[in-house]
C-alpha cells in the first residue's frame, strides 16, 4: 500500500468531497512515491511534477522523453498521434515505460483538475521510496485493438494501460470514483447524488470536448 496523502479542501472550497473520492484520490497520490514497474520512485514524482506545471501553463522543458510524454499528454493530449507514440516508444526503449508514464500524466490532471474545479490546494507529491523498478512484463502479451498501444481486449478504458498492471489499478478506478463504474454505465437512469446519468454525461462530454478527448 502506497503513502496516504490527505486530501482537505483550502479555505475558499465551499464544496465538501465525498469520502469515497477523498480516500482514492490520497491513496493514488500517495503511489506516485512508490517504486514502479518501469521508473523508480524519484522518476515518477519527477513526471508527476513535470505533468502538473505542463497543465499549469507554466514553460517546462523536459529532458528526455518520458519528460515529454508527460508533457505532451497533460497539456496537449490532441496533438498525440500514433508516429508520435511510436517515436516516444523507441526513445524510450519499450511500450510498458510509455504507458506508465501516461498513466501518471493522466492521474495527476485528473487529481489536480477536480480539485481545482472546487476551489482547493492541489495535493502534495510525496517522498520518493528506495527500490528499484521490476520490469515486469504481461505475458502473453496484450494485442493492440484498432490501438495505437497494446490494450488486450478492447478499445475502451478499462483496458488502456493493460501493459502495465500497476498502472491500470490505479488510474480506471479513479475514473470509476470521479465518474461511474462500468456497472453503473449498464443503468441508464443511474444517478450519483443529486446528479441523473443524463446529467453526468452532459458534464462529461462537455469536459471532454473542452479537453479535445478522443480514443
Amino acid at each position: 500500500a502506497g503513502t496516504l496523502i490527505p486530501v482537505s479542501t483550502s479555505a475558499s472550497s465551499r464544496f465538501p468531497i465525498r469520502d469515497d473520492l477523498s480516500k482514492r484520490l490520497s491513496a493514488v497520490w500517495g503511489h506516485f512515491g512508490e517504486v514502479g514497474t518501469w521508473f523508480a520512485a524519484d522518476e515518477r514524482i519527477r513526471l508527476a511534477e513535470l505533468a502538473r506545471a505542463a497543465r499549469s501553463g507554466l514553460p517546462v522543458s523536459p529532458e528526455d522523453a518520458a519528460g515529454e510524454v508527460v508533457v505532451r499528454v497533460a497539456a496537449e493530449p490532441a496533438s498525440t498521434s500514433e508516429r508520435w507514440i511510436a517515436d516516444m516508444v523507441e526513445a524510450l526503449g519499450t511500450e510498458e515505460h510509455y504507458v506508465e508514464a501516461m498513466g501518471i500524466a493522466a492521474r495527476v490532471v485528473m487529481g489536480d483538475t477536480f480539485l481545482r474545479l472546487l476551489g482547493a490546494d492541489p495535493l502534495p507529491f510525496p517522498e520518493a521510496k528506495p527500490g528499484q523498478p521490476s520490469m515486469k512484463r504481461v505475458e502473453p502479451r496484450p494485442k493492440r485493438v484498432r490501438s495505437w498501444i497494446p490494450v488486450g481486449q478492447a478499445l475502451v478504458p478499462p483496458f488502456t494501460q493493460v501493459l502495465v498492471p500497476e498502472e491500470n489499478a490505479l488510474t480506471y478506478p479513479l475514473i470509476e470514483t470521479l465518474y461511474m463504474t462500468g456497472e453503473d454505465m449498464a443503468d441508464p437512469d443511474f444517478r450519483r447524488g443529486l446528479l441523473h446519468r443524463t446529467q453526468i454525461e452532459l458534464v462529461a462530454s462537455t469536459l471532454s470536448y473542452g479537453n479535445e478527448c478522443f480514443y
